[in-house]
């Protein structure tokens, strides 16, 4: 049931600041992670819902350990705050659409820093050579992605578990455009001084390379490795650790030890690193192309979409 707003009492002077939180703390499960996300402690955050409770006169979440879940007034109020989030983009989209120096359309796409870095970035670059009347912005985040309130055209990663359903969402997109799966590399001067090993078992006897802060990497088990070969609850003990795709692979090259990694990223490719237990490899990660539905028969939102597929698509043959 939709609802007039300037008609209905509660909607008047309403603090859109608040309503931006409220949806951030729906997307993210808690006030832990939104005030995380948001730049603002908990106790804050806890404070300006309760006053948008009180204000419009009805529970939006109900509480308990785990974190929170929306009330049936809550999904009404999310709704709400999406729909006319994503319609003010669609209303702003076409005035944003050309940049100062000449008629060039600025497309911003968003996806993690890995995936900027080292799968996207020369693919982008090769498509705008083909493409001169785009300029086309890469952002790289780790954090949690959202189209809806990031102002972007674009955003490519997986669909998050932890967060309101984004198939529920009302006015996007998603639709799949490739997966990825980590393998495990290690350098021949390593295999050669230590060993190949054969099972999974036999990684305890070898030098594991590991992320640093894996808990703000949302969209992966970034330390896999650490876990392979081991009994529950135990890990590896890395001998290098770091918080950079590109130390991380630059210790291998060195022959530190072994890294798990993609062997989609640019820099395994030009790497002279060997794929090590070849059919051992983590859990699949589907990535999708996500976007607002006002873009669905937009030419250049659709072609750069078709062009990452294909290319995609064909390097996993």
């Amino acid at each position: 049931m939709e609802l007039e707003l300037e008609n209905d009492p509660r909607f008047r002077n309403f603090d859109w600041e608040k309503a931006k939180n409220f949806y951030y703390v729906a997307k993210l499960g808690s006030f832990v992670n939104a005030g995380r996300f948001l730049n603002l402690s908990q106790s804050s955050l806890s404070r300006q819902i309760s006053h948008l409770e009180q204000h419009l006169g009805c529970p939006l979440f109900s509480r308990h350990s785990g974190g929170v879940k929306l009330t049936r007034k809550g999904e009404e109020l999310f709704s709400i705050i999406e729909t006319t989030f994503i319609g003010l983009k669609g209303f702003t989209q076409n005035s944003h659409a050309k940049i100062a120096n000449g008629e060039k359309r600025k497309i911003r796409i968003l996806t993690t820093h890995a995936m900027a870095a080292h799968i996207f970035k020369h693919l982008l670059i090769e498509y705008n050579k083909t493409h001169p009347e785009l300029v086309i912005e890469l952002i790289g985040e780790d954090h949690f992605i959202d189209i809806v309130l990031y102002d972007v055209d674009i955003a490519i990663r997986p669909l998050d578990v932890q967060t309101q359903d984004i198939q529920a969402s009302q006015g996007i997109r998603k639709e799949y455009l490739f997966s990825l799966e980590r393998r495990l590399y290690a350098s021949p001067e390593y295999l050669a001084k230590y060993g190949e090993p054969q099972t999974v078992e036999e990684l305890r006897y070898h030098h594991i390379i590991a992320f640093g802060h894996p808990e703000v990497h949302p969209y992966a088990d970034v330390n896999w490795i650490l876990r392979l070969g081991m009994p529950e609850g135990e890990l590896h003990e890395p001998v290098f650790i770091s918080n950079s795709v590109d130390c991380m692979v630059e210790a291998a090259r060195n022959g530190m030890g072994i890294v798990g990694s993609y062997e989609e990223m640019n820099l395994i490719k030009s790497s002279s690193l060997r794929n090590i237990l070849p059919t051992v490899k983590d859990k699949e990660i589907k990535q999708y192309f996500i976007y607002p539905s006002y873009l669905k028969k937009d030419k250049d939102i659709i072609e750069i979409k078709n062009y990452l597929h294909d290319v995609l698509t064909q390097e996993k043959l």
